[in-house]
């Protein structure tokens, strides 16, 4: 059993932004999943859908890897109080990943080393089978891209404040 499963903490919205792929509201071909802080886990539930997917109801490896960025650039916001953004990240396809399923992508900061960010990455379904697993390097976004960066966001009163995120 995945050690994430052991144990429940309450879960917290994150907030979400106006354009992105995966959480984005205003996207019309976007997934608009939204991402939970559990623990010092980030957790995005969704379900696969068939116009994602490469071939034969198989999903897409770049949608796999999409889904397990974005959760790794919440754990390294999270664990940093910083916005940040991909720098590199790896992906290993485990298994093929079939459309229509309900799974979760799963995020945790693995090191925080003040400036470089270091996440780790896995796609589970709800019985806990993991097709997919990922470690990224992610960096603070720059200061002259900060108040773009902060522009897209959308929150409500059921997220987590930004304010409350981005304390440094």
């Amino acid at each position: 059993m995945n050690e994430a499963r052991l144990a429940h903490p309450p879960r917290q919205m994150l907030p979400w932004t106006r354009s992105c792929m995966v959480c984005g509201q205003d996207n019309p071909v976007g997934l608009r999943a939204r991402s939970y802080k559990s623990g010092d886990l980030v957790q995005l539930p969704f379900t696969t859908r068939v116009e994602y997917a490469g071939w034969s109801n198989v999903m897409h490896g770049g949608f796999i890897a999409m889904v397990l960025d974005e959760v790794m650039t919440w754990a390294a916001i999270l664990g940093s109080s910083l916005p940040c953004f991909a720098a590199d990240f790896s992906v290993r396809l485990q298994e093929a990943l079939p459309a229509s399923i309900s799974c979760t992508a799963m995020a945790r900061m693995r090191e925080n080393r003040r400036k470089v960010f270091d996440t780790e990455a896995w796609l589970e379904d709800d019985a806990g089978r993991v097709y997919a697993r990922a470690s990224g390097r992610y960096l603070p976004v720059p200061a002259e891209r900060m108040a773009h960066f902060r522009s897209d966001f959308v929150t409500s009163p059921d997220c987590l404040d930004l304010e409350r995120i981005f304390t440094r």
